[in-house]
């Protein structure tokens, strides 16, 4: 279970999930057809609010297949929801890194994939990363 709390944190804020590479340009031109742009501060927020309370229901026992379905979840959330207006090129590049690696996973991952998850990341990459949990930290800091 701590390899599934690592993750959770990750997704959270202070983690370091992000996806594999590919042409970020072409992402910018496809964005009106992608995850949201304009959400409500509070309402992005308030899916990490929900995304801790479902990762505290797992418990320290959860199994790998529920650990996945939880960290799916969290992908699906983040993706419905979007990102505020006015977050940085690379925070909203960092956010659509993680929704892509997330929905990536595999089904039938075991907590050691899961803990893998951003081991292929380039510098520019985690540099996205660190942006995006930056944005989160200070976007929604109670």
């Amino acid at each position: 279970m701590k390899h599934a709390l690592i993750a959770a944190s990750l997704v959270l804020v202070a983690g370091t999930v992000a996806g594999c590479g590919g042409d970020t340009s072409s992402q910018a031109k496809a964005a009106p057809s992608g995850p949201p742009t304009d959400a409500p501060v509070s309402e992005f927020c308030g899916t990490f609010e929900s995304i801790d309370q479902d990762m505290a229901r797992l418990g320290k026992d959860a199994k790998d297949a529920e650990i996945v379905a939880a960290l799916k979840k969290v992908g699906t959330q983040l993706d419905d929801t979007g990102t505020p207006k006015g977050i940085s090129s690379d925070a909203r590049k960092g956010y659509e890194l993680t929704v892509k690696l997330i929905g990536d996973l595999d089904d039938d991952a075991t907590q050691a994939d899961v803990a893998k998850i951003g081991d292929s990341m380039t510098a520019g990459q985690k540099k996205q990363q660190v942006a995006f949990n930056q944005y989160v930290a200070k976007t929604c800091a109670t």
